[in-house]
């Protein structure tokens, strides 16, 4: 280490620069932001993510006499030591980096996981540095963490969802629940959509299903003549339900048929 980061450009974002990282993303990521931009500078302001810092390349010491040389294992760029860590296998991850991660939009019901241990429920904790008008109140009000006032020597930790200073990736995007929701809602109209089409577009009732299920009789002889179609093929307008019901049918429909003496050996 020791080597100088000639090549890092200064922070100039418009806003307050905070423990001498930045309030806004740095660039690494060009997609559409979809997480509460608000929360997430509130939290770094209030000490509880790692500011935004334009990352090296190698380790380095910059022009304020800050060592960056903690590697982020998603970016692979070098970062000031306190960095975020998650909160079940404290490993280290820059913010810009863990903005990226949240629940899938086509599982929302399914909590977003560890990217490093595949743990439910993806949270970190940051570590303010010495340096930091934070780093006081945190040590004294999370003790437990440390081994003695050396503030190298802290535990290694596995926190809870829950712990008060653990950040998940739901506290910076609140509308979760609503995308929840609005997939609840999109999923029940597209069964119910099917539905109607398995049916013709007629009104799904008890009497419709009577009418639409066909004799033993019927299925006996689709077997009998050969038929390599499955039953979804030749009742492929029926209900859900009632596909479940030939294939129940169906499963029993050897041992009836040798029964009523079809395909029996005189």
């Amino acid at each position: 280490m020791g080597t100088t980061c000639s090549k890092m450009k200064v922070l100039n974002t418009g806003l307050s620069v905070l423990d001498h990282g930045s309030l806004i993303p740095q660039g690494i990521y060009t997609a559409d932001v979809d997480y509460d931009t608000n929360i997430v500078r509130a939290l770094i302001r209030k000490g509880q993510l790692a500011p935004f810092y334009d990352g090296s390349t190698e380790p380095c010491i910059n022009n304020k006499k800050l060592s960056f040389e903690t590697e982020c294992p998603i970016c692979f760029l070098f970062y000031p030591s306190k960095m975020n860590r998650t909160r079940c296998c404290d490993k280290s991850i820059c913010t810009e980096c863990f903005l990226q991660l949240r629940r899938s939009s086509s599982s929302p019901l399914v909590p977003a996981v560890c990217p490093f241990c595949v743990q439910p429920n993806l949270g970190v904790l940051y570590v303010p540095p010495a340096w930091s008008k934070h780093y006081n109140a945190f040590k004294k009000r999370r003790s437990d963490l440390f081994i003695d006032d050396n503030d190298m020597n802290r535990r290694k930790w596995k926190l809870e969802a829950d712990d008060p200073d653990v950040v998940l990736v739901d506290t910076i995007r609140p509308r979760w629940e609503e995308m929840l929701e609005e997939r609840r809602s999109s999923a029940v109209g597209t069964t119910r959509r099917r539905r109607v089409q398995l049916n013709n577009g007629e009104p799904i009732t008890a009497d419709s299903r009577r009418r639409r299920r066909p004799s033993r009789h019927a299925l006996s002889l689709h077997h009998a003549n050969g038929s390599n179609n499955t039953i979804y093929d030749t009742f492929a307008d029926m209900d859900l339900e009632d596909v479940f019901v030939m294939e129940a049918i169906q499963a029993g429909g050897s041992t009836w048929n040798y029964i009523s003496g079809v395909g029996c050996k005189p």
